[in-house]
């Protein structure tokens, strides 16, 4: 097993106690024997060994190689670690290295000495010659105070055991600059050395809390050795959280929907779904706003899963989704299938303006909890909804508000967290910044009884992550987020990885770090659907899209097979995922079928959805069927169809569709300017925003739909009308990605 940079590290020291320690001296120093050194490593190239054949004065040593032409990647090392006890007594440590590099390529491969996690000395191996030259360390500025060591829930002991650490460690990853180290005879000083070699004190590592341990009944801390010990773990997390967010209040039981005095204030059907505006009741005197989003043509005895949906910071609350093109995932959802709960946060949305002190909560994290607990017993009870089948997704704020309900709710089975987390310590870029945690809306104990100091804190958000487990965690965690910087979530994956293996949920801890900013990006948020659909054991297509998703190509002989199939829904379905797959082999079939939908009036929809399929394999077949509904649909369902089988036509070879007298632009122009009806116009600017390629195409149908003249009106509380908000993400992103 590879190990993060830390967490080999912590776990060394946590049961450093198992290894036989000799005050003041180091075990084995010249490595002539076997054993009480331990080879750490991160990365899979870097090479670690004690060597039988250049040792500077004795028979073996420590080496770390790379051979020529192989890579590495940032921050790989691989080195050697002991745990030692160490006093004031020790004044320094000495040892000898050599490299056989002396080429002038710097700032690639770097010597580290390490005591604990802190870097002491390093050198570069650039330049030099191939000689072994001796090495001395000042340590006593090192221990001049007390190291305490937490071994209990409020309890704290003198440590004096240190973790020395050397190691070969990448600041920039090669392709192809290989290299050898040897390092031998450690010896530790009794008197401070003439020429100590330090390097400059360096900015520690974040240290993280080791998740593989509990408290026991005394409150001491103790391994995690048996199952009933992760119940154990969990519930201290929990309680730990409680510290920082005030306790959650005893919630009513309900047993139907009408136990929820849900008020529909508004009802629009739009694609395959019916948005509800709705408000209903939390608790006495306390009222949750929210979208609920119910699938259409659904078998009435079918159930779906249910997710509650999280918002992200911004005063429009549950509206943000409509309002923001790129980050509008739980409207996707919905499209797939999904009941889909939106409640506003407390001081967002309709629940604006939000008194926090007036309330019975200590803080507005913990009321949030309460609420959307609330949704998922609102779920469990809702006719299309399987009750075992719960799960949650959010960004930013909401990203972390998902990760609490998981770790309070285990009904929920699946938490997808987009730009939601990231360590405390990792969170305090500047002085202060942890300040903003503490404000009424989240967790003012986190000031008032810790006084933002992240070291004092009852939880951690890697405990957060390890109290959902063995429920499925997805976090999408971008590298170049400015908000919960992304080597936070980067440190503390090893960790949660660890702990989910531990717990026999290996796979259940899904990390994705996107090169992104402060985003879901499209390709993440469809992995996050497939573990979504993975989980529920559930698809928009079925038994064969789950087929398709788990066993990709092996899936196309049985997809095949199902094109010769009597329904032809079922055909759709496997032409589709076939589609998906990269396989042509269903483009005949359903131009067949095509040609037999859409000569009855009551199989167009099926037809414009076969269209869509014919359409993204580069067929234009359909194009005239759905120029014709475009304008001319009798249903709603007819007419996104069709804006979406254009959409898809658009994409391809521009020569070949003017050669053909085809204009799907023309038609979509037509539709921004002349269509009525609020759902389908919706649909109609999502859908031409996720499908389009060509983002000048994109923006002129924009431009004329954001001055259509049926839809005037911004959303509840926006600024911007739809169609306007699509306009100037478009013309914003112009020179950008896709989606």
């Amino acid at each position: 097993m590879t190990f993060g940079r830390s967490t080999w590290l912590s776990s060394l020291m946590l049961f450093a106690g198992a290894f036989s320690l000799q005050a003041g001296d180091l075990k084995n120093p010249s490595f002539e024997e076997e054993g009480d050194w331990q080879i750490v490593r991160k990365g899979e190239n870097l090479q670690a060994a004690f060597d039988d054949g250049a040792s500077q004065d004795g028979k073996r040593c420590f080496t770390v190689s790379l051979p020529d032409g192989t890579s590495t990647n940032d921050e790989d090392f691989a080195g050697i670690v002991q745990v030692v006890e160490l006093t004031k007594a020790d004044k320094g440590i000495s040892f000898c290295v050599k490299d056989n590099y002396t080429g002038g390529t710097t700032g690639y491969h770097w010597m580290e000495l390490l005591l604990d996690q802190e870097v002491i000395w390093e050198a570069d191996v650039a330049e030099g010659d191939t000689e072994w030259r001796k090495v001395s360390v000042d340590l006593a500025r090192y221990l001049e105070e007390v190291k305490l060591k937490k071994v209990g829930r409020n309890k704290y002991e003198e440590d004096r055991k240190y973790a020395i650490t050397f190691r070969v460690f990448e600041r920039r990853g090669v392709n192809r600059f290989g290299i050898q180290v040897w390092a031998d005879n450690f010896t530790l000083l009794k008197e401070t050395p003439a020429n100590p070699q330090n390097c400059e004190k360096k900015k520690t590592a974040p240290s993280l809390a080791e998740l593989l341990v509990y408290y026991d009944e005394a409150d001491l801390i103790q391994p995690i050795t048996k199952p009933e010990h992760f119940e154990s773990k969990r519930q201290q997390i929990i309680e730990g959280m409680m510290q920082g967010m005030g306790k959650l209040p005893d919630r009513p039981k309900r047993s139907s929907l009408e136990d929820f005095n849900i008020r529909v204030i508004n009802t629009q059907v739009r694609g395959r779904y019916t948005k509800k505006t709705i408000a209903f009741d939390a608790a006495e005197d306390e009222v949750v706003h929210a979208f609920l989003y119910e699938p259409l043509d659904k078998n009435p005895s079918e159930k779906r899963p249910g997710i509650v949906g999280m918002h992200p910071t911004g005063d429009l609350g549950k509206g943000c989704f409509e309002s923001w093109p790129l980050c509008n995932f739980l409207i996707e959802l919905a499209m797939m299938g999904y009941v889909v709960i939106v409640p506003d946060y407390p001081g967002f949305g309709d629940s604006r303006p939000y008194d926090f002190d007036a309330d019975r909560y200590d803080s507005g994290t913990i009321k949030g909890v309460f609420n959307h607990m609330t949704c998922v017993d609102l779920l469990q009870v809702h006719p299309d909804v399987d009750p075992d089948k719960i799960g949650t997704i959010g960004h930013s704020l909401g990203g972390h508000n998902a990760m609490f309900l998981a770790a309070f709710d285990d009904r929920v089975k699946i938490a997808v967290s987009s730009c939601g987390w990231t360590p405390f310590e990792y969170y305090e870029t500047k002085k202060g910044r942890l300040k903003t945690w503490a404000v009424p809306r989240y967790m003012p104990p986190l000031e008032t009884i810790y006084k933002s100091d992240h070291s004092k804190f009852p939880f951690d958000f890697h405990e957060v992550a390890a109290a959902i487990a063995p429920r499925v965690f997805f976090s999408s965690s971008p590298t170049n987020d400015g908000v919960f910087p992304g080597w936070g979530p980067k440190a503390a994956a090893p960790y949660i990885t660890e702990y989910y293996k531990a717990h026999g949920a290996e796979g259940a801890f899904q990390f994705h770090q996107p090169r992104a900013q402060h985003r879901f990006p499209w390709d993440t948020r469809q992995k996050a659907y497939r573990s979504m659909n993975d989980t529920f054991d559930y698809h928009f297509h079925g038994a064969f899209g789950l087929l398709a998703e788990r066993k990709g190509e092996e899936a196309i002989p049985v997809l095949k097979r199902a094109l010769q199939d009597a329904d032809p829904k079922v055909r759709w379905a496997a032409a589709d995922m076939l589609g998906t797959l990269g396989e042509q082999s269903g483009l005949e079939p359903m131009k067949k079928d095509l040609d037999t939908f859409s000569s009855d009036e009551e199989d167009l929809e099926l037809a414009l959805e076969v269209a869509k399929v014919l359409a993204e394999m580069g067929d234009t077949s359909g194009y005239d069927l759905a120029a014709d509904l475009a304008a001319n649909g009798a249903t709603h369902g007819q007419r996104w169809r069709a804006a979406v089988v254009l959409a898809h036509i658009s994409n391809t070879d521009k020569a070949m569709l003017k050669a053909a007298g085809m204009d799907p632009i023309a038609v979509l122009k037509t539709m921004a300017a002349e269509e009525e009806h609020e759902g389908v116009f919706f649909v109609f600017v999502d859908q031409v925003h996720k499908i389009l390629q060509d983002r000048t195409d994109m923006i002129d149908i924009f431009a004329i739909a954001k001055e259509s003249k049926h839809h005037m009106e911004p959303p509840p509380g926006a600024k911007h009308r739809i169609a306007e908000i699509f306009y100037l993400v478009a013309v914003r992103d112009k020179d950008k990605s896709w989606r």
